[in-house]
């Protein structure tokens, strides 16, 4: 009996589905993005997280420091800076900061996830070419996070606005066409700060394939050798990708400009999308 080998050449064309293979891995990522559980959990926390940081961002504002200095009114935790047009969004920014460990450990996990539970797999029984099956998952992962960054800084301007007048601020300026103005500023720096963290994260979990080892890497770097090291050797914030979106999400948090961390930043996007895609092409993908 003669064995039969399949070849490329003798392989059975697979059918064309309709559509692009780049906008079905979209619509299939952005379905397991929108399921029930996943949108309730999301705007759960959405709502603790914009509420609550913004409660204790404003509750904390003062006019002055320690020893009855002054700050400089560009802080955004001073009421000075609060009772300028961009107030109302300020301190949803300064949030968003404090989530970037959070945020890269959540990405990481949910990359690395794929590939545990074997789901990466299933997707390239329909969608063949990896760098689309990639391309689709982060265009739709940043989509949904576009979408829950703009309910989030919702949720804190109206709780900014709420707590405003007890706080002893002024919302004049909030609602003038420069507090627009600074609001859709805050909201660009917020989808530039997430675009970042996406494909950095999404490189991770793809080399790593695991969740505790993808997740411990990334809080390692993002915790100690970027808040240590980073910020004790003076090249740190020009070089360190976190320090970097840092410089983005809050402009003056470091000596490095908006636009220069921009430009280094997609640099290292590039960089890292195409080592994710060079990595999945080349490695087996087995669950």
């Amino acid at each position: 009996m003669t064995a039969i080998v399949v070849t490329p050449e003798t392989r059975a064309p697979v059918p064309a589905r309709p559509g692009g293979g780049l906008a079905r891995s979209f619509r299939a990522e952005w379905i397991k993005l929108t399921r029930r559980r996943m949108l309730t959990g999301t705007l759960l926390a959405l709502t603790v997280i914009a509420a609550g940081g913004t409660a204790i961002g404003i509750t904390a504002a003062r006019d002055t420091a320690p020893g009855g200095r002054v700050q400089s009114p560009d802080q955004p935790t001073t009421i000075a800076a609060l009772d300028h047009a961009g107030g109302g969004t300020a301190l949803f920014s300064q949030t968003m900061g404090f989530m970037q460990a959070f945020l890269l450990a959540v990405l990481v996990g949910a990359v690395a996830a794929e590939f545990t539970r074997g789901t990466f797999r299933t997707m390239l029984l329909q969608q063949p070419n990896r760098a689309r099956v990639f391309g689709g998952k982060i265009a739709a992962i940043v989509a949904f996070m576009a979408v829950a960054v703009l309910l989030g800084e919702i949720v804190s301007w109206l709780t900014s606005w709420a707590m405003a007048p007890s706080q002893g601020v002024d919302t004049t300026r909030w609602i003038t066409l420069d507090g627009l103005q600074a609001g859709a500023e805050d909201f660009a720096r917020a989808i530039a700060y997430v675009v970042g963290t996406a494909v950095l994260a999404s490189m991770v979990g793809i080399l790593a394939r695991s969740i505790p080892i993808g997740v411990g890497v990334a809080l390692v770097w993002a915790g100690p050798i970027e808040n240590i090291i980073g910020d004790s050797w003076s090249p740190g914030p020009k070089v360190f990708p976190g320090l970097l979106m840092r410089a983005v999400i809050n402009p003056g948090s470091t000596p490095v400009s908006t636009g220069q961390a921009l430009l280094t930043l997609t640099g290292y996007c590039i960089v890292a999308a195409a080592i994710a895609v060079i990595a999945l092409r080349r490695r087996d993908v087995t669950s």
